[in-house]
């Protein structure tokens, strides 16, 4: 999180512009940026710096870069070339990081001096000191800084290990089927956790138990559907969602949640730890089997020998595929189809799924391309086209040497373009697309100008007659309507000839029944305007709504039952 408190430049008091910078690496630590923030308070009084402003990184680690958002723009600031800031102060090395290689954190330092901005560690003795001797220590406290890490780091894998083996819960979320029981240390149950529940007591623990006996069913069906029916895992998760079978938050049962049920030994009541390995934020490693930890926890949900025979099944079928055996695999798909499409390599057996062949070749077009596969372009939009970019824009020269001018209507109404819409997403705005298309952009106001031309020239003005309407103009149009035909309604307000629309009313008042209230029109009921309606009608004296223009379709927003059936 990046705060900045404020920005104010350096006053006439000639004290040096600073910016302060705060860490801490838990989010139980909620004292901790204050303690810092007093400290560098009390430094920059005392050494002649006034603080402009202050960059928080809160529960982020000091191992890398990564998701220190206030650190890299305290960089990107430092490095600007018009800044509000010629010190960074930071209350010791622990804190500008704790990085595995030290020459990271002298690597950001040094950016930040050859920019003219220094950087001091207002708790450290060597201060904003830099002779060679205070750069040897400055040096040996980043490498402990970064031992630090790597020490508490063995020690709480060791812990976690120990705790496993004694058969406590390590790690968060369970799969599916199974819940979390909060023990004390004497191991006699306190509570099931629900999702999202921890435990207060650092003295307690927490075990694994089984779920609901519905749950249990699912995790038993899906290996009785794998192993013995032999289905996929796609064709399982089809299964289930015809059976109405829900997962977690209510939600489908998906193939990763399958996926889990089959490969995961907590089914045959084992519960299993220390199979991968990820330290200071390193990549994800799988550790040997002999190095897991197991812990026989409960009874078996299902027969060990039917867990087995789904490793077995698991192990054939997630071969692993590279580019040559799928390029071989899409080859025989697009001889046997004649074409290739998401749709069919998912649905043809033997070939990856599509998500295997987009992380070999990034696309499904490069995979295309690979195989000799040029695929047609998709159709899409209200009337078939593929709209590429040179139709759009000579499309849209096209409309603007017709009309003299462009405008989102006229866009939406032209059979040589896309709707304004498609335009927007593509082009980021239709006056960018105008812009690329070569046409002359115009301001907002001179826009509106030529619109109020255009209205008047087309008589469209009739009802403004060149000034705004007041209140007292409008409920006095109202009034003279109701005593000339004895009924006002929105669609006689909009063909009557000699007032605004009904729309222009809801804006100016709020809606069409507080118009009647402030023009004094006798008050009727929602059910005697209804009836005085529909006796109009069946005398014929109705007033049908027009269309706005040649082409507009009135928006349907009511229907009745029967409307729909005949």
């Amino acid at each position: 999180m990046l705060q900045h408190l404020s920005h104010q430049y350096a006053n006439s008091s000639g004290l040096v512009r600073a910016a302060q910078y705060l860490r801490m690496s838990s989010d139980h630590q909620r004292y901790s940026t204050e303690s810092q923030q007093n400290a560098i308070g009390e430094y920059a009084r005392q050494h002649g710096y006034e603080v402009v402003a202050t960059y928080i990184d809160p529960g982020k680690s000091g191992l890398s870069l990564k998701g220190r958002g206030a650190l890299k723009q305290l960089l990107k600031d430092a490095l600007a070339s018009q800044r509000c800031f010629d010190a960074v102060l930071v209350l010791d090395v622990s804190r500008w990081g704790r990085f595995q290689n030290p020459d990271q954190a002298a690597h950001y330092e040094f950016l930040c001096r050859e920019a003219g901005v220094r950087v001091v560690y207002c708790a450290e003795p060597f201060g904003e000191d830099v002779a060679p001797i205070t750069t040897i220590i400055k040096h040996l406290k980043r490498v402990m800084a970064g031992e630090y890490s790597r020490e508490l780091s063995a020690k709480l894998c060791r812990a976690h290990l120990q705790q496993a083996q004694l058969g406590f819960r390590q790690g968060a979320r369970l799969i599916y089927g199974f819940r979390r029981l909060l023990v004390d240390p004497a191991r006699n149950p306190r509570q099931v956790l629900n999702e999202g529940q921890r435990k207060a007591l650092n003295t307690d623990k927490v075990t694994v138990i089984p779920g609901p006996p519905e749950e249990l069913a699912v995790i038993r069906r899906v290996f009785r559907l794998y192993v013995r029916e032999h289905l996929t895992i796609p064709e399982i998760v089809s299964r289930l969602a015809k059976a109405g079978m829900k997962g977690f938050g209510d939600k489908p049962i998906g193939r990763s949640t399958i996926r889990h049920i089959l490969s995961n030994e907590l089914c045959i009541g084992r519960m299993t730890y220390n199979l991968t390995t990820k330290r200071l934020q390193g990549p994800t490693l799988k550790n040997p089997e002999h190095l897991w930890t197991r812990y026989s926890a409960f009874e078996p949900i299902v027969p060990v020998s039917q867990f087995r025979k789904a490793q077995e099944l698991l192990h054939l079928r997630s071969r692993p595929w590279d580019r040559e055996t799928i390029m071989s695999s899409l080859r025989g798909l697009l001889v046997r189809e004649g074409r290739l499409t998401q749709h069919l390599i998912n649905k043809a057996p033997g070939v990856p799924s599509s998500e295997a062949v987009v992380n070999h070749f990034g696309s499904l077009h490069e995979a295309y391309a690979a195989v000799g596969y040029k695929p047609t372009l998709t159709p899409f939009g209200a009337n078939g086209k593929h709209w590429s970019k040179k139709a759009i824009l000579g499309g849209l020269q096209e409309l603007y040497a017709t009309h003299g001018y462009i405008s989102t209507l006229l866009i939406d109404t032209s059979p040589n373009l896309p709707s304004q819409a498609y335009i927007r997403r593509n082009f980021g705005s239709i006056p960018g697309a105008m812009r690329e298309a070569g046409l002359p952009v115009l301001s907002h106001s001179k826009n509106q100008r030529r619109s109020w031309k255009r209205r008047k020239a087309a008589g469209c003005d009739k009802y403004y007659h060149g000034a705004r309407w007041t209140d007292a103009k409008l409920l006095r149009a109202v009034q003279q309507l109701y005593k000339q035909y004895g009924f006002i309604s929105g669609a006689l307000l909009d063909q009557n000839g000699d007032t605004p629309t009904a729309y222009y009313f809801i804006k100016r008042f709020g809606s069409l029944t507080k118009t009647w209230i402030l023009a004094k029109l006798p008050a009727q009921t929602h059910s005697q305007r209804k009836f005085a309606a529909w006796k109009r009608k069946k005398e014929g004296g109705i007033v049908p709504r027009q269309p706005r223009y040649p082409g507009y379709r009135h928006p349907v927003q009511f229907v009745r039952k029967t409307c729909c059936m005949g």
